[in-house]
């Protein structure tokens, strides 16, 4: 299945809209699967955003199904920008969902504003108590500035940080520090900046690698 099921669901302010690569979000889905999570929405960030279709695509050529879908005021989604708190909400509501039918091991990726709620998203789920294992969670130029982690909210999710040195969104020095901070696989290189202009190539190469090396494809 290469082109993705669109699906738009109940949110927690209304209409979310979904698509589901090598699965289906309203059918039965597999034990594992990978949740990714886009950039901010109110800077054109989407689930069409071309590193969150990087990420997707290195998924379905490697058979790991994979959800993605648009924040709130984002694409067909309803609602508004709720500074990062709404919108960790969405997620943990489509993350039940991928729970509710079926998958018990659950993959994390998030570009820049996603890869911040992606690793909160780790501490919710964790206080929610919903029945899944975090197996792993890879975050590309994470806005770990104006979105700050906390360090104990990952736990013992193994994590993997991607970045550039010539970041011009996020300060990269702050995302060196938090990668060394949290413990996390650091992957960097020189160019790229922070949306990976004519490095996409890379990037998938990177992450394919990644998902081999831990055994999760």
């Amino acid at each position: 299945m290469n082109t993705p099921v669109i699906h738009c669901i109940d949110g927690p302010v209304g209409r979310i809209e979904t698509a589901s690569l090598l699965c289906d979000l309203l059918q039965p889905m597999p034990e594992q699967a990978l949740l990714i999570l886009h950039p901010h929405p109110l800077h054109g960030g989407t689930m069409g955003n071309k590193v969150v279709t990087t990420i997707a695509r290195v998924a379905r050529d490697a058979g790991l199904p994979a959800v993605a879908f648009n924040f709130r005021g984002a694409g067909r989604s309803e609602g508004v920008w709720d500074h990062g708190e709404g919108e960790l909400m969405d997620s943990f509501h489509v993350a039940s969902l991928m729970v509710r039918h079926g998958v018990s091991k659950l993959c994390l990726a998030g570009f820049s504003f996603g890869g911040s709620i992606a690793a909160r998203l780790i501490q919710t789920i964790r206080n929610e108590r919903l029945d899944v294992e975090v197996i792993d969670l890879i975050q590309v130029a994470p806005a770990v500035e104006n979105f700050p982690i906390e360090h104990s909210a990952l736990g013992n999710v193994p994590r993997t940080v991607i970045y550039n040195e010539d970041d011009d969104v996020v300060d990269p020095q702050a995302i060196h520090a938090y990668a060394i901070g949290v413990q996390a696989q650091l992957i960097h290189a020189s160019t790229g900046g922070h949306f990976f202009h004519g490095e996409l190539t890379r990037l998938k190469e990177v992450i394919s690698s990644h998902y081999l090396q831990r055994g999760i494809v």
